[in-house]
């Protein structure tokens, strides 16, 4: 029996830094609408608002509501624990030992802007940490012969609807699961495939909702999605995405420009949503050669430096630039000559990659959403060194 060490040690440097974290560095809040999301269902319940996903307000509010910003930190250092849980169980998953595994998915527990998000209230940790459950839960399910187990699909089930209700882009990860219990189960009858469908549609549609109940008191949809859709749709997002790395930046001057005489909308509001929608159909039914434009700039935007508050060539622009190398590292590895032939989980994995950053480039596109692909990456980079070092010894024997 392999010894747990590795793992153990894992985990302490993993307290050990989150708790360092948690008492040096000031809390801060980047996304001000979640602390007060976060207050206001520590204090009645529920959220009224549903602009954004309700995800993070309805996972820290309860630690909120115990000891303030207390509990929140308290919470995202057993987060970081949960994270790091997480990436030693999916590359053991893709058949690393332990020793591999647990010092593999240190690059990930050490990203800084994982680690720091320990003092930072917002969703960046959490939205990782349910996408790389769900690769994992999904790589189980790959690897169970000749079908999963109706507990592993009903997790599944479970997962993708906390995943999607954390960041709702998920969603595009939907074909990958269902391609997964249909397929490569021909030992198993039509009616045995449509049942482990069936409970997992089930309990992600009752999941879904149920967490909509927990934190806004009904089901709903977040409402953002239109929004950021004619972000990344209309006249100004070029200059938007090229000068603030980010779209939304375009909406005021685009309204201005269009629609001089009239006053700002809030663009919050419940009857933007269907305007937008309309806006961006519109705008990209008639200027397809900039929509092929705007394709390329989101894409250079995703995986570019996060240049926002520091230019590129300060000391904080190049900690930024050092963060955006996960993508090169991974396509230079995979690339090298002399690395292992790719297996079946490889092309899995290329698989949610680019199911993962497809909705930003159909929608809008920022380098801070980047991150849970990063770890990913990282995770997926981890193996094929592992692959490529065995492989090496395979040879020489």
């Amino acid at each position: 029996m392999p010894s747990k060490k590795p793992l153990l040690l894992l985990l302490l440097i993993t307290a050990f830094l989150s708790t360092v974290v948690a008492l040096k560095i000031q809390m801060s809040h980047p996304m001000p609408g979640y602390r007060a999301d976060t207050i206001e269902w520590a204090t009645t319940g529920r959220v009224v608002d549903t602009f954004t996903p309700l995800a993070y307000p309805l996972f820290a509010g309860p630690a909120y509501r115990i000891a303030g910003d207390r509990g929140i930190l308290a919470l995202q250092v057993i987060l970081e624990l949960v994270l790091a849980g997480v990436c030693y169980l999916l590359l053991r998953e893709l058949g690393m030992p332990v020793k591999w595994s647990a010092y593999g998915s240190l690059p990930v527990v050490l990203f800084p802007d994982l680690l720091l998000s320990v003092s930072k209230q917002w969703d960046l940790t959490l939205s990782t940490v349910l996408l790389l459950f769900f690769v994992f839960i999904c790589l189980r399910i790959a690897h169970s012969v000749p079908s999963p187990s109706l507990g592993l699909t009903a997790t599944s089930g479970l997962l993708f609807a906390a995943a999607i209700f954390c960041r709702p882009n998920l969603i595009f990860l939907l074909p990958i699961i269902l391609f997964l219990l249909l397929s490569r189960r021909t030992s198993l009858s039509a009616t045995a495939r449509t049942s482990h469908i069936v409970i997992f549609l089930a309990l992600a549609v009752a999941g879904f909702s149920l967490l909509g109940v927990a934190s806004h008191g009904a089901f709903y949809f977040p409402s953002n999605g239109p929004y950021n859709l004619y972000a990344g749709h209309n006249p100004q997002t070029r200059a938007a995405l090229l000068d603030h790395l980010n779209g939304e930046f375009s909406l005021a001057p685009d309204f201005y420009a269009s629609h001089p005489n009239e006053p700002l909308p809030d663009f919050h509001s419940a009857e933007m949503p269907d305007t937008f929608t309309r806006w961006s159909i519109q705008f990209a039914s008639h200027h397809p050669e900039q929509e092929l434009g705007l394709f390329a700039i989101k894409l250079f935007t995703f995986f570019r430096p996060d240049t926002k508050l520091h230019s590129l060539f300060s000391a904080s622009g190049l900690i930024k630039s050092f963060l955006a190398l996960p993508v090169i590292l991974f396509l230079v590895t995979l690339l090298r000559p002399g690395r292992a032939p790719l297996s079946f989980d490889d092309r899995l994995l290329f698989v949610f990659e680019i199911c993962y950053v497809l909705p930003f480039l159909l929608t809008n596109s920022d380098p801070r959403f980047r991150t849970p692909l990063d770890a990913l990456l990282l995770l997926h980079l981890v193996s094929l060194l592992y692959r490529r070092h065995t492989f090496r010894l395979t040879l020489a024997s």
